[in-house]
Formats: structure tokens, C-alpha cells, sequence
């Protein structure tokens, strides 16, 4: 009888036990909920767990990665000040210049200047991060907690349902909630990372 009390709690015990993704499924739910216009429009979809490591599961490598990128469409911009205000210089530049050609081609330089200024600051900006990133890369990788991509169903302001999805980065225990990324913020990651070891394999 004893035996048969014990062998029922040990089973009692497994049912009220959560999975891993149950857990991190009853935060994200919760998390997710207080964001919505209709909290019960909820609807899980799926959820992908696997444990996270440093450095590419840290949030802080990550937020730097995505820092980058969006520095990257700047230094574009500044690229592309700078190549237009090249070509007005050329224009107004020569030994005939008149008055209005002079003034013509010092704005155009004032513009390139101050372009190419704000340009070698970011490049200078980029290339410390990117040294910054370069350390981390090279240290020995350290359990951090557990990655999730979640995907879920709900009702948007506009009153459509629809299927969205979030990447989360629990802690050891799964707790709680570390940090959270969109799809679209992880999928600008994942991309750099591809053709930052493209670009490290070409150079091999």
C-alpha cells in the first residue's frame, strides 16, 4: 500500500511538472497579453527552445550587431551625400568660374565636408564595435539561459487576426524573461552574422 502511495505521487508529480517549453509558454503568453487591444484574441502557435550561449545569444552582442546595421544605412546615406556633392563641385569648379558659380561650388563643399566629416566619425565608431565584437567572439562560450522563438495568433488594432512571432532570451531557470526581440530585428541579425563569415571566409 505504502509503495502504491508513493508510485502515485511520483506520477502526480510528472503531470503537474512542466516542460521547459511550457514554462517559457506561460511567461511569453502573460508578456504577450499586456500588449494586446484584445488579450483573449491570444492563440499559441509555436515554440522552438534551445539553450543560449555567449556571445551570440547575449543581448549586448546583439544589440551592438543591430546598432551596426542601422549605422551601416547611415554611412550609406553620408556616401551618397558626398558623391552628390562631388558631382556639383565638379560642375561649378574650372577657371571661368562666376560669382554665382563660386558660391555654387563652396555650398556644394561645405556639404561634402561637413558629409565626409560625419562619415569618418561613424566608420571610426563601427570599426571600435566591430573590435569590440571581435573580443567576445573569441572568448570560451558560457551557458546564458535559453533562446525562444515564439510564434502566436492575435487580433491587431485593426481588428485583423493575425500571425506574428517574437525571440525571447530566458534565463537559466526560465523565470523570467531576459530579453525580447521582433523576427524582423533577429532576421537583420542572423543576416550580418551570414555575411560576416562570408566576408571572414573570403579573406582566408
Amino acid at each position: 500500500m505504502k509503495k502504491l502511495l508513493i508510485i502515485s505521487l511520483c506520477v502526480f508529480a510528472a503531470a503537474c511538472a512542466k516542460t521547459p517549453e511550457q514554462k517559457a509558454e506561460a511567461i511569453i503568453k502573460e508578456a504577450i497579453q499586456n500588449t494586446l487591444v484584445l488579450p483573449d484574441s491570444y492563440q499559441a502557435v509555436e515554440t522552438q527552445l534551445d539553450s543560449a550561449f555567449t556571445p551570440y545569444n547575449d543581448p549586448e552582442f546583439i544589440a551592438v550587431v543591430l546598432d551596426m546595421c542601422k549605422k551601416g544605412i547611415e554611412i550609406n546615406a553620408l556616401d551618397s551625400q558626398m558623391r552628390s556633392a562631388k558631382s556639383s563641385m565638379s560642375v561649378w569648379s574650372g577657371p571661368y568660374q562666376t560669382p554665382f558659380g563660386r558660391e555654387q561650388y563652396k555650398q556644394a563643399k561645405d556639404e561634402y565636408d561637413a558629409a565626409k566629416a560625419d562619415y569618418d566619425a561613424l566608420v571610426g565608431r563601427m570599426q571600435k564595435m566591430a573590435e569590440g565584437l571581435r573580443e567576445k567572439a573569441e572568448k570560451e562560450p558560457e551557458f546564458i539561459g535559453y533562446r525562444v522563438h515564439h510564434r502566436f495568433r492575435a487580433i491587431n488594432n485593426a481588428g485583423n487576426l493575425i500571425l506574428s512571432g517574437r525571440h525571447f532570451l530566458f534565463d537559466k531557470e526560465i523565470t523570467k524573461i531576459v530579453a525580447q526581440w521582433s523576427e524582423e530585428e533577429i532576421d537583420v541579425y542572423n543576416e550580418f552574422l551570414k555575411r560576416s563569415a562570408e566576408a571572414a571566409e573570403m579573406a582566408k
